[in-house]
């Protein structure tokens, strides 16, 4: 699936990734290939995005999480 972090200024992260887990409002939100579609609010924290063996660590300071046709936007 495709992850895409956006802030008012600038795409922080665009790839392909096999799991993304985020710091939902509730808590941990783990988001695999073919989820529901899903809109919420995410806290202050960390994205972690794997692709096979390599993860990445995005922090965040709160902003939105869409999951959509194999999609994962966040707008943080």
């Amino acid at each position: 699936m495709i992850l895409e972090i956006v802030t008012t200024e600038e795409t922080v992260y665009s790839g392909e990734v096999d799991i993304v887990i985020a710091p939902g409002v509730e808590g941990q939100l783990g988001i695999l290939p073919r989820h529901a579609p899903l809109l919420t609010a995410v806290s202050s924290g960390e994205i972690i995005a794997r692709n096979g063996s390599s993860e990445e660590r995005i922090a965040v300071s709160g902003g939105f999480l869409e999951v959509s046709n194999d999609r994962v936007t966040i707008l943080a």
